[in-house]
């Protein structure tokens, strides 16, 4: 488990419209028994998406939008092995968790 692991969501009733999660909490917290994750959002799960905001993670060929606002916390084990990772969208993660949580 690393950050920006992407994992199938644990929430069985939301996976239509959030079919994933991805891990965004630091690695230096390793130890907890918590995971910090956004979900990624199918295209038009939820109204006025922009591209700083809800940058384009693409998952098993399926473009998908970074919803910050959905912020969640799970338990390890709730999380199964990950489906891939979103290190190469890096810069767009963490942009928009700075407009989240600084508001630039």
């Amino acid at each position: 488990m690393a950050r920006f692991d992407v994992y199938p969501n644990p929430i069985k009733a939301d996976r239509d419209s959030f079919p994933f999660v991805l891990e965004v909490q630091s690695d230096l917290l390793h130890r907890f028994a918590e995971r910090v994750c956004v979900p990624l959002a199918t295209p038009g799960a939820f109204p006025g998406m922009t591209d700083r905001f809800n940058p384009v993670i693409t998952v098993a060929r399926t473009a998908l939008r970074l919803h910050p606002l959905g912020i969640a916390v799970f338990l390890v084990q709730e999380l199964q092995q990950p489906t891939t990772h979103a290190r190469t969208h890096a810069l767009d993660i963490e942009t928009a968790m700075d407009m989240l949580f600084r508001g630039y």
